[in-house]
């Protein structure tokens, strides 16, 4: 009897085992199946860390990317659904790709849905020597940046860092440098003496360049510090 009972087991679960086989296969394929079809309909592409101006059928702001890290940035025309950009980040990205039936002019035919943010990285700003032109951007005020609200005040610093150039405005500028590390005092200032509405603003650019005691560079602007306290920022006219 005992015997029996071991036989209708090994027999139960010989079948249990050759009918599991096969669903555990085809479950398999299945699974690769859908792997393929998302592989197939899904691209990897890096957006840069800014849009440009653009030309579709009317003016409009392209995202610029590429297929490759290696590659060159080319425009892209169209939109990208889910997908939040923030400017100042560079983006390697997973899309979605649908086809597109009867697509405007000038516009893709396909449409990008955001799948997957693979990577996200604030974009390196280059340092600029000190030795380039800076136009006046902002004063501070003590508590907040205030416009200068004009663009027409500049100066343009030497590359031997001793001497600069420019324009307050109304009259050329010029004077004496002296740089040591990020300490820094403009001297011997002189302009010419034409008379025009900007004398104000243009007195109170020369008496802040004179008062003067260190800088920084962040980016494309430089700081200029009294004591430590920031006093003005210009912005390069790179």
């Amino acid at each position: 009897m005992k015997y029996i009972i071991l036989t209708v087991t090994f027999l139960l679960s010989s079948i249990l085992l050759l009918d599991a086989k096969p669903r555990k296969r085809k479950h398999k394929a299945r699974a690769r199946h859908r792997t393929a079809v998302v592989a197939k309909n899904v691209k990897t592409i890096w957006v840069a860390d800014h849009q440009v101006d653009c030309q579709g059928v009317g003016p409009m702001k392209c995202f610029l990317i590429k297929y490759a890290e290696e590659e060159e940035w080319q425009n892209y025309y169209g939109t990208i659904d889910r997908f939040k950009f923030v400017e100042g980040f560079e983006y390697k990205i997973q899309v979605k790709e649908t086809p597109i039936k009867n697509p405007p002019a000038d516009a893709p035919d396909v449409k990008w849905t955001l799948a997957r943010v693979l990577s996200k990285k604030e974009a390196e700003i280059p340092r600029l020597p000190l030795a380039s032109q800076w136009i006046l951007e902002s004063y501070y005020d003590g508590n907040a940046w205030v416009s200068a609200g004009s663009k027409s005040a500049y100066i343009t610093i030497a590359r031997d860092l001793k001497s600069f150039t420019g324009t307050g405005g109304c009259n050329r500028l010029r004077g004496n440098l002296d740089v040591n590390a990020n300490n820094v005092k403009f001297g011997q200032i002189i302009s010419t003496k034409m008379a025009c509405d900007k004398l104000q603003a243009e007195t109170k650019f020369i008496n802040v360049l004179e008062s003067a005691t260190s800088f920084e560079i962040k980016g494309a602007e430089l700081f200029l510090y009294k004591d430590g306290q920031p006093i003005v920022s210009l912005e390069s006219y790179r």
